[in-house]
C-alpha cells in the first residue's frame, strides 16, 4: 500500500489519507483515496443524465480499507465520512458533481448506501452520491 499510495501521490494520480492508532502512531487502522475519475452520460441514473454534459468528472474514493484487527469498530464509516468532507472541501475549487465509489463486497456496499450512496443502474457494485446528498448527510453528522 505504501509503495502505490507513494506513487500515486508523487504523480498526482491520487492521495492517499491514512488513520492511524493514538497509543501507536505506526499502527494503521485503515486507510482511503480520493482522485479523480470520469463518468460517462449513459452509466447515469436517467433522472441526473437528462441534467448532465455527457461526462462529469467526479471524486473518486478508492481503496477504503479497514485493518483486520480493527473491523467492525466504526473505523470504515469514520473514514468514509472524512473521505465525503474532504471531496466536499475540495469540490469549492475544483467543480465535482458527485462522488464515486465501487464497493468490493456486500458489508461495504451497505456501509455506502447507509450514508446515501446508490448504485449505478448498470453496475451495481459501482456507487455515487451527489455533492447536494453528500452535503446534506454531513450536516446531519454535524447536528449529532
Amino acid at each position: 500500500m505504501k509503495a502505490v499510495s507513494g506513487q500515486h501521490d508523487k504523480k498526482d494520480l491520487s492521495r492517499t489519507f491514512v488513520l492511524t492508532s493514538s497509543q501507536n502512531g505506526s499502527q494503521i487502522k485503515g486507510y482511503y483515496s480520493l482522485a479523480l475519475c470520469t463518468v460517462e452520460l449513459d452509466e447515469l441514473p436517467e433522472k441526473i443524465s437528462k441534467k448532465s454534459p455527457s461526462t462529469l468528472h467526479c471524486a473518486l474514493i478508492g481503496r477504503l480499507a479497514i485493518s483486520k484487527s480493527f473491523q467492525r469498530q466504526g473505523f470504515g464509516e469514520i473514514l468514509l465520512i472524512d473521505a465525503i468532507r474532504k471531496a466536499i472541501e475540495s469540490s469549492k475549487s475544483i467543480p465535482t458533481p458527485m462522488i464515486i465509489v465501487d464497493a468490493k463486497n456486500d458489508i461495504a456496499k451497505k456501509l455506502y448506501m447507509n450514508v446515501g450512496f446508490e448504485e449505478f443502474p448498470q453496475t451495481k457494485s459501482k456507487l455515487f452520491m451527489s455533492m447536494a446528498v453528500a452535503m446534506e448527510m454531513i450536516k446531519r453528522v454535524d447536528a449529532m
